[in-house]
């Protein structure tokens, strides 16, 4: 089985019966011939410039797997449906078993947990970081004190060695 992702986009004056009628059609046809990972529904969005004299549609995108009969079905469906305004089909990947995508959909959640993880571990090397910086300014005004002393005596030492 292939993997597909397809983003189509709802003219808004469709009633919201006919939208889910659209949807739940589709994901029959996805699931006769083939498997849904994930139905996506981003709402309503306005367009960069008109579509057949709209400003605003609903996207919805669907991730899938299935052979290439499963994709030309759904694209002569929505060639043939008004009510679809734009659609686009990408391959994602070929020969994909669809078990592992359906896991691999999970595991932004436990990303995003460990992503919190690092982000506190960083916190607290930032914290340590801060700590030492401080602990260095506080060394730093014995330091330029012992330059500037260095430079005092060096001009001590050319003074009397000009006078001589």
């Amino acid at each position: 089985m292939n993997h597909y992702e397809t983003i189509f986009i709802v003219d808004l004056d469709t009633t919201e019966a006919d939208q889910e009628t659209i949807f739940e059609k589709l994901k029959s046809m996805i699931s006769a011939d083939g498997q849904l990972i994930l139905f996506d529904d981003w709402g309503t969005r306005k367009f960069a410039y008109e579509i057949r004299k709209k400003k605003q549609g609903r996207y919805v995108r669907l991730d899938y797997c299935g052979a290439g009969p499963l994709v030309d079905e759904m694209e002569r469906l929505f060639r043939l449906d008004f009510r679809i305004l734009k659609y686009m089909t990408v391959l994602l990947g070929q020969d994909v078993d669809p078990e592992s995508l359906i896991i691999v959909e999970d595991e932004p959640e436990t990303k995003a947990e460990t992503a919190k993880a690092e982000t506190v571990k960083t916190e607290d090397v930032k914290t340590e970081t801060v700590k030492a910086e401080t602990v260095k300014a506080e060394d730093a005004p014995s330091a330029e004190a012992s330059a500037e002393e260095a430079v005092t005596s060096e001009t001590t030492e050319t003074e009397s060695a000009t006078e001589e």
